[in-house]
């Protein structure tokens, strides 16, 4: 893509919320966007990726290696903020039970292959192996991952 446009498109945020849906709803709904936004751009770019549809899985989509056959278990994010996040498991919104502990946990191997995630204004992914996060606390400032941004190279490393 021509870079100059690129630029551009990122420069303009996205619509959030326009209707005004209540918050917890819509926490959970955009969740759901980013991981969808997430995978198309992924198909995008030309690999095969699927969403898994159980929402209790451990991981949210897998991409299939053209070479090998090989699968990657791939966890998404919406990244809202300056820092990528990860872990899973909290919850929030009204009908949480404040009383109940929260189960956040840092992604592992166990979990999934990679992780990427999505600004939420303006869809920009980070493509970060599991061994890399491995290395990290259990967020990251985006400033400091400018490597793994758009960076399609390591998709393509992992997969062939």
């Amino acid at each position: 893509m021509d870079q100059d446009l690129t630029l551009k498109m990122n420069s303009i945020p996205w619509t959030r919320n326009y209707t005004s849906m209540d918050d917890g709803i819509y926490r959970t709904v955009e969740g759901n966007a980013d991981e969808i936004i997430a995978i198309g751009r992924i198909v995008k770019a030309g690999f095969s990726c699927s969403r898994v549809d159980i929402t209790n899985s451990r991981y949210d989509a897998i991409v299939e290696s053209g070479k090998t056959g090989n699968l990657l278990r791939i966890q998404i994010k919406g990244i809202g903020g300056n820092s990528f996040n990860f872990t899973g498991g909290g919850r929030s919104g009204r009908q949480i039970d404040r009383n109940v502990a929260q189960k956040v946990r840092k992604y592992t191997n166990e979990d999934c292959d990679l992780m990427v995630g999505i600004t939420k204004d303006k869809g920009v992914l980070y493509i970060i192996p599991i061994e890399d996060i491995n290395k990290m606390g259990k967020s990251r400032s985006l400033s400091k991952l400018e490597y793994y941004k758009e960076n399609w190279d390591i998709l393509l490393n992992l997969i062939d």
